[in-house]
């Protein structure tokens, strides 16, 4: 079975003192096979050795939607490192679990949250990232209050999002512009 890189060679080179500070979690991008009689089985999720993942090794039967999106925290020196990154990861996938999405793919970094999931045909982009930027918020600012002191807004998020429909994980540059293009317009908190 085939699973997503999620640390493209862009990144490494760029960003290699946080790559401590972040979590590069790579899950399967097939769904779990239903139990039918068949020889081949699941491998268990790892953080050691990946593949990319061909076009091919994806469902030719599903009618679901795949997007990558990203959220960046609304202050800018509020930074997803440490322990928040394990918990987040957990977080995104009970919120997808709980929605009925699937979550392909997530990475974690001090400045952004940017992940790829899999939606029925008839999810709505604008209301999957309002869920998530919820239950993310509430969960944050549970469990993380240093972060709630500042923020009183209830989003832990930055406003906007970006969201665009495919598999592939977002290029450097274009994370790199979204970020500035949000702190432009937000001016300096």
């Amino acid at each position: 079975m085939n699973f997503f890189e999620f640390e493209p060679p862009e990144l490494q080179q760029r960003q290699p003192e946080q790559k401590e500070a972040s979590i590069d979690s790579r899950l399967p991008l097939s769904a779990p096979a239903p139990e039918i009689n068949t020889e081949e089985q699941r491998p268990s999720i790892s953080q050691g050795t990946s593949e990319v993942v061909e076009p091919e090794s994806f469902s030719q039967f599903s009618n679901d939607l795949a997007y990558s999106c990203l959220l960046i925290p609304r202050f800018s020196d509020h930074y997803l490192t440490g322990d928040i990154t394990e918990f987040l990861a957990e977080w995104m996938r009970q919120v997808c679990i709980s929605y009925g999405w699937r979550l392909d793919a997530i990475v974690i970094r001090p400045g952004y949250l940017h992940w790829i999931m899999t939606v029925p045909p008839t999810a709505n982009p604008a209301q999957f990232i309002r869920l998530t930027r919820q239950q993310t918020s509430q969960k944050i600012f549970n469990d993380f209050p240093r972060y709630k002191q500042k923020n009183l807004s209830g989003d832990f998020w930055a406003p906007g999002y970006f969201v665009i429909s495919g598999n592939q994980l977002l290029t450097v540059e274009t994370i790199s512009n979204f970020i500035q293009q949000v702190r432009r317009q937000q001016g300096s908190y």
